[in-house]
Formats: C-alpha cells, sequence, structure tokens
C-alpha cells in the first residue's frame, strides 16, 4: 500500500506543477519538468529495490532446496530421475485397437475391439531395487462389475547382473515367443504353439524368479511359482518349477549384424486350479475365433503337468528366421457328471505336442539384431521415422505355420451337440504386414486360414476352415 501511496502522489504532483506552469516560461516549464522526472525515477528506483527485498524475505520463508535436480524424459516411456540417480520412475502404457472379422460370420461378429490397454510404471530406486505396477483395462466385460485386472506387481533386486531376483507376480520365460512383450510380437497374435494360456505356456503367476545374463552371449531363468495363472493364489502346496536357457553363438562367436539363438525351456510341477471344478484346457484360433478344442473336469484341484521346449532363431539383417516346439505332458484323474463328458473319473497320461515356424523382413533394411536382447526381439527402430517429409517409417512381411495336435485327447472331448462339436487337431497359416510408423507406434494387418482335422460346429454352423482378418492400431510407450 505505501508503494502505491507514493506513486499516487508522485503523479498527483506532477499534474499540479504541469498546471502551475502552464503560462510561465516555456524554459522554466523544461527545467521544473526535469526535476519532477528526476522525482519519479528515484520513486521508481526505491519501488524496484522494496520489490527485490519483498522477494528476497519470500524465499527466505520458505527456505533454501537441498536436494539434487529431477529430470525428465521420453525414452520408450515417460522417465523422472533424479541426478545421483537413487532413484528413476518410469510411466509405461499401450493400447491396440482391433478390427476383425470372420468367416464362417456364424462362428464370431465382426467387431472392433480393444485388444489391450495397460498402464503402470516401474519405481527404481537404491540402484538395486525395481517395483513394477501394471493394471489392464481391456478384458472382458460382463457388464455387471469393472474389469481391471492386475499383470505385473513384483519387486526387482538388480544388484548382480547375472543373478537378478524377481518375486511377486510376473510372466515366467518359457520358450522364445512367450517371452516376447506383445508389443513387439511378430503377428497380432501368437501362434497355435503359444496362445493357449498359463494352463499351457506361462502367462502370468505368482512366485519367484532368479534370472541374468552371466555371459554377454548367455541367459537364463529359474522359476517356482503357484501354476493357478493370474491373480491366483495356490490351492495347493505344490508348485510348478521350471527355467528357460537360451545362447546367442552369433555374439559368442563375433558375427555382426547377426543372432543365432538357440534356446531350451522344461518345467514340472502340479497345476493347481483356482477353483475345484471346472478345470480346463481349452484353444481359440490365431485370429481369436472359434474355440475348436476343449477338455473339462481334468482335476479336482491340480493336475500334474510337466513341459519341455526347444526354440531357435536365425537373423541376419533384415531377415529372420524362427521355430519352436513344445511338449507338454498331463496327468491325472478326470472327474465331471455332466452326459456330455466322456469317460468322467478315468486316469489320463496324455500330451500335447505343438509346434510353429516363420519367416520375416524388415523390407526397410533394419536390422534384427538391434532389437535383439537376454533372449528375446524386443523394439524395432525404423531407419526413419514416418513424418512430413520424406521419412516413411520400417515395413515388415511376414508368414507362419503353426500346428496343434492334442489328438491323445481325443477320447476326452466333449460329446458333439447340435449346437457345438469340437476337434482335437489344427494348423494355420497367417500372413502379415506391418508398418512400424516409429518405434512406439504401428500398424499391423494380419490375414489367418485355419484348418481343422475334423469338421466343428459353433452355433449350429458346421465348417472345416477358419477365415480372420485382423487390422490392429498400436501405440506404446
Amino acid at each position: 500500500m505505501n508503494i502505491k501511496r507514493r506513486l499516487i502522489a508522485t503523479a498527483v504532483a506532477t499534474a499540479i506543477s504541469g498546471q502551475v506552469f502552464a503560462a510561465d516560461d516555456p524554459a522554466a516549464r523544461i527545467a521544473e519538468l526535469e526535476k519532477q522526472m528526476q522525482a519519479l525515477s528515484a520513486e521508481l528506483i526505491a519501488v524496484q529495490q522494496q520489490l527485490a527485498q519483498n522477494k528476497d524475505q519470500k524465499v527466505a520463508e520458505k527456505g533454501k532446496s537441498t536436494g539434487t535436480p529431477v529430470y525428465a524424459a521420453f525414452k520408450d516411456g515417460l522417465v523422472f530421475e533424479d541426478s545421483s540417480g537413487n532413484w528413476k520412475l518410469q510411466i509405461n502404457g499401450r493400447v491396440q485397437a482391433d478390427y476383425r472379422t470372420y468367416d464362417p460370420t456364424e462362428w464370431k461378429s465382426d467387431t472392433f475391439s480393444i485388444r489391450r490397454a495397460r498402464f503402470g510404471g516401474t519405481f527404481s530406486f537404491l540402484k538395486d531395487f525395481a517395483v513394477r505396477v501394471e493394471g489392464e483395462y481391456a478384458n472382458d466385460a460382463t457388464g455387471a462389475k469393472g474389469t481391471t485386472a492386475m499383470t505385473y506387481g513384483y519387486i526387482d533386486f538388480n544388484r548382480w547382473k547375472g543373478a537378478k531376483i524377481r518375486a511377486g507376480q510376473f510372466k515366467p520365460f518359457f520358450g522364445l515367443e512367450r517371452s516376447h512383450s506383445t508389443n513387439f510380437v511378430d503377428f497380432t497374435e501368437l501362434s497355435l504353439a503359444t496362445n493357449n494360456g498359463a494352463i499351457f505356456t506361462s502367462t502370468y503367476d505368482r512366485g519367484v524368479m532368479v534370472y541374468g545374463d552371466p555371459l554377454p552371449w548367455l541367459n537364463y531363468n529359474v522359476y517356482a511359482v503357484n501354476g493357478t495363472g493370474q491373480n491366483n493364489d495356490d490351492v495347493n502346496d505344490a508348485k510348478d518349477v521350471g527355467g528357460r536357457i537360451n545362447a546367442n553363438f552369433a555374439n559368442l562367436a563375433d558375427i555382426k549384424n547377426a543372432v543365432i539363438h538357440v534356446g531350451a525351456s522344461a518345467s514340472n510341477g502340479s497345476i493347481g486350479f483356482s477353483t475345484s471344478t471346472g478345470s480346463s484346457i481349452s484353444q481359440v484360433t490365431e485370429g481369436s475365433g472359434a474355440t475348436f478344442f476343449t477338455v473339462t473336469g481334468l482335476a479336482n484341484t491340480k493336475a500334474d503337468r510337466t513341459r519341455w521346449g526347444l526354440d531357435a532363431a536365425v537373423t541376419y539383417g533384415p531377415v529372420k528366421l524362427q521355430a519352436e516346439y513344445i511338449d507338454a505332458n498331463y496327468e491325472g484323474r478326470r472327474v465331471g457328471s455332466t452326459t456330455n463328458t466322456p469317460n468322467t473319473n478315468a486316469l489320463y497320461d496324455n500330451d500335447i505336442r505343438v509346434w510353429y515356424a516363420d519367416l520375416n523382413w524388415l523390407v526397410t533394411g533394419e536390422s534384427w539384431a538391434d532389437a535383439y536382447k537376454s533372449g528375446v526381439f524386443g523394439r524395432l527402430k525404423p531407419k526413419r521415422n514416418f513424418d512430413d517429409k520424406d521419412g516413411w517409417g520400417a515395413f515388415e512381411l511376414g508368414l507362419r505355420y503353426s500346428n496343434y495336435d492334442a489328438s491323445d485327447f481325443r477320447s476326452l472331448l466333449p460329446t458333439a451337440t447340435t449346437t457345438t462339436a469340437y476337434t482335437s487337431e489344427a494348423d494355420a497359416w497367417t500372413a502379415g504386414a506391418k508398418w512400424i510408423l516409429n518405434p512406439n507406434a504401428r500398424v499391423v494387418l494380419n490375414y489367418v486360414h485355419t484348418n481343422f482335422d475334423t469338421a466343428i460346429r459353433v452355433n449350429r454352423k458346421l465348417d472345416d476352415t477358419e477365415n480372420a482378418v485382423v487390422l490392429r492400431a498400436q501405440y506404446d510407450f
């Protein structure tokens, strides 16, 4: 208030004096105006000094910060970290928006869908520790309740590169294709060999895992998990124990611009079903269309499962050839009482054998070796991102064949009805085109043709093939 009064008083005095000298000699008037301007300048300087003192006083009242600066950047996610390296927060998310169309149309409706919508973050602290939590928002809706579910929820201890420790809910690494992030798989969906969920290949589960890179060309992991799948605690004392080891012999032999990957996986345990009834194995087509195989009532609370698999990938420059074989054995006693469940209470000791092979070509010349790390292929970076000048991103073409053989379970298939009938064997061809606009955005188009060993019936429609077209727009960070 004092500052305002002083300025007002000065302005009033200037106006009055201007009127007083209006009729006087011009020279005298100019001299008086100069004196007034000098006085006004002095007042303005005093005001500036007072404002500066007030600012210093406010800073002193708040106290002086003694912390380190925090830096923000976008590097495959929104990253905040302090300059000392004591902590880092990385925010991640993804959206995969699909359009799917099918033939026969009676089996499944054409649809726009959100395949995945996830958001989460990883907080690293004290250099050796990290916590990751992620939620999935695109689960099947029931209309009666929310469908958000946790995917990742674990803590890592990373002091030793060759022996990191992970505890919580995570993805146990089994095989090559399933170990990839779904952001970076070659096609819109995994093959018939691995798109069959926790009952066959590892999806999210709860337990502990030790993993790492003891040598630049060698990677491994070993784990013990419940075996009950995502967001389920165990229902018995037995645990699913497994591991994976893989090597990149191109790195060992110092072959540039190439990957020669060979891997092996195995697990043994008792799968603890999260419910006492309805425990089953089922299989859907690669286009996420018809469920062509299902066997129910495999156990009251558990079933013994032994798995082993081999995988390989050879790349040179922009070309990649990848293949995988998995054998899963199930042993137990069947339960159930429904009329269309054959061989109730029968003992079973059956195998499911699956494999796939695919060939992928980066038409724009990027190298697959640049995307390979720790036994998996990750984010591809175009030579030139798509922009409004001369960049068009990267283009990829792919072809995959996959085979599913559960013929050991043929006698346990549900009895055919007027609305449903299943088969135990199928194979599929998938042709794909991918446009990678930049490291975080891509558009994928797939055509999937599936052949069934015997005709299946869905919604009263009998047929021995399914055709699907899937168009996906994806952004992840």
